[in-house]
C-alpha cells in the first residue's frame, strides 16, 4: 500500500534607506543557458532521492513563456520522495521575496507532488510549501504551526502558484490562480535558499514553467545618522513638491509603493533646490530619493 508522502512610514529627518527591486526569471530557454534534454546538471539543477536523470527533461514544448519547459516524467523505478531543486541564493537580493511559477500535474491516485522553499541546505528545514493530494487533488500549504487544506486543483491543467516571503513584517502569503489562499505569520524558518520539486514518481509526473523569482522593493530599516538635512514639504501635496538640501542635489527620483521608478530628475550639481511637479501622479504613497553630493536620502510622501 502507498504510505502518505510528506508527513513530517511615518517619514524620517534623517536616516539612508535604500531600494532592493530585482525580477529573476527561469523558463528553461536558450536564452537563460539551457538546452533541450537533461535538467540535472544544468544551471545548478541537482537530481535527488534516485530518480533517473532522463525524467527531468527541458523540453521544447508545453510551456507557457517562451518555448520551452521542464518537464518530470515517471517511470514509477524509485516510488519514494524525489525529485530535483535548485539553489537560489544568489536570485534573492531582499529579504522580502515573491516566489510564483506555473505548475501542472499529470494525474491523481499515482504520485503526490510537492514544491518545497528551503531555509537552508536541510531539506527538513521547510520556510514555505505547497502540497498536492495524490487521491483528492487538494492544494495543501505549510504555516507556521503546520498543514492547511486550500482549494482542490484540476490535473493536466496549468495552474500558477504563488508565495510571498516578508521577512521585514513576518508573513507568510500563499495564492493559487491569482487568488490568495493565506496570508499570516512565518515559521522559525525564514530564508530563501533553495526550490524544490519533489514528487514519488508513482506513474504521474509534473511540468513547470515561468518560474519567477521576485525581490520586493522595500527600505532599509538600518539608519545612518547624517550631518545633513533635508525639507521635502508640502507633504500631503497636491501638485508641487519643495526639495531643499544643505549640499549641491545630483539626482532625484520618485517610486512607487511597489518599487516602481516613475520619475527621474537628473541634476547638475549645482542647486541646493528644486521644485518638482508631481499634478500628473495619483492619489497614492510614493517615495522620493534625492541624493547630493555628499549624501542619499529616501523620504516617503502622500499626494493628494
Amino acid at each position: 500500500m502507498k504510505r502518505k508522502l510528506f508527513i513530517v512610514m511615518a517619514s524620517l529627518s534623517f536616516g539612508a534607506f535604500y531600494f532592493k527591486a530585482q525580477m529573476q526569471k527561469i523558463s528553461f530557454e536558450t536564452s537563460e543557458g539551457y538546452v533541450v534534454g537533461n535538467l540535472g546538471g544544468q544551471q545548478g539543477w541537482t537530481n535527488w532521492g534516485g530518480v533517473p536523470a532522463a525524467n527531468a527533461k527541458v523540453v521544447n514544448s508545453n510551456s507557457t513563456d517562451g518555448s520551452n519547459s521542464f518537464n518530470m516524467l515517471s517511470t514509477g523505478v524509485v516510488q519514494d520522495q524525489c525529485g530535483i531543486e535548485k539553489n537560489v541564493t544568489s536570485f534573492v537580493t531582499s529579504n522580502d521575496v515573491e516566489i510564483s511559477f506555473d505548475y501542472n500535474f499529470a494525474g491523481l491516485n499515482s504520485s503526490s507532488y510537492e514544491i518545497a522553499i528551503y531555509n537552508n541546505a536541510l531539506i527538513s528545514d521547510y520556510t514555505a510549501s505547497f502540497q498536492i493530494d495524490y487521491l483528492t487533488g487538494i492544494l495543501s500549504y505549510r504555516t507556521a504551526t503546520g498543514l492547511a487544506d486550500g482549494p482542490v486543483l484540476a490535473a493536466n491543467q496549468w495552474h500558477n502558484l504563488k508565495i510571498i516571503i516578508k521577512q521585514s513584517d513576518n508573513t507568510l502569503q500563499y495564492f493559487a490562480d491569482g487568488t490568495q489562499i493565506y496570508s499570516g505569520a512565518l515559521g522559525v524558518n525564514k530564508n530563501v535558499q533553495a526550490i524544490d520539486f519533489v514528487y514519488d514518481d508513482y506513474g504521474t509526473g509534473f511540468r513547470v514553467d515561468n518560474i519567477q523569482i521576485n525581490n520586493l522593493p522595500v527600505l532599509s530599516t538600518e539608519e545612518v545618522e547624517k550631518n545633513e538635512a533635508i525639507k521635502i514639504y508640502p507633504n500631503p501635496t497636491a501638485e508641487t513638491l519643495h526639495i531643499e538640501t544643505e549640499s549641491k542635489i545630483t539626482l532625484i527620483t520618485i517610486f512607487d509603493a511597489k518599487g516602481s521608478l516613475l520619475k527621474n530628475f537628473q541634476e547638475t550639481g549645482i542647486s541646493n533646490g528644486k521644485r518638482i511637479d508631481v499634478s500628473d501622479l495619483i492619489s497614492g504613497i510614493y517615495m522620493v530619493k534625492v541624493k547630493t553630493l555628499t549624501s542619499e536620502f529616501t523620504k516617503k510622501i502622500i499626494k493628494k
